[in-house]
């Protein structure tokens, strides 16, 4: 069975995606801090949903991007895959 390496990625960066969607989902208040000003304070919020959309759909799409890509372009979803993933932590950590 031939594997294909950027299938496994884009398949691993999704399922990370839908986990932490799926987790923010029931952890996470309704309201999210999606901004902190220069003063530490909360400067943008959004509802949940969209909050959580947000980066669940930059790593799905260029997931698939990168999946069916190449070239240059190639590399550019990937890391705007992983930069959604990022988000999507870094959103836990400032609302918990």
């Amino acid at each position: 069975m031939n594997v294909n390496k950027e299938k496994v990625i884009g398949l691993v960066i999704i399922a990370v995606s839908v986990i932490l969607a799926v987790m923010g989902f029931m952890v996470l208040p309704e309201i999210l801090i999606v901004q902190i000003g220069l003063d530490g304070q909360a400067s943008n919020t959004l509802q949940k949903i969209p909050a959580l959309l947000i980066p669940f759909a930059l790593s799905t799409v260029f997931s698939i991007l990168y999946m069916r890509g190449n070239g240059e372009k190639k590399s550019r979803n990937l890391i705007v895959a992983v930069i959604g993933v990022i988000v999507a932590i870094i959103m836990f950590v400032v609302n918990l």
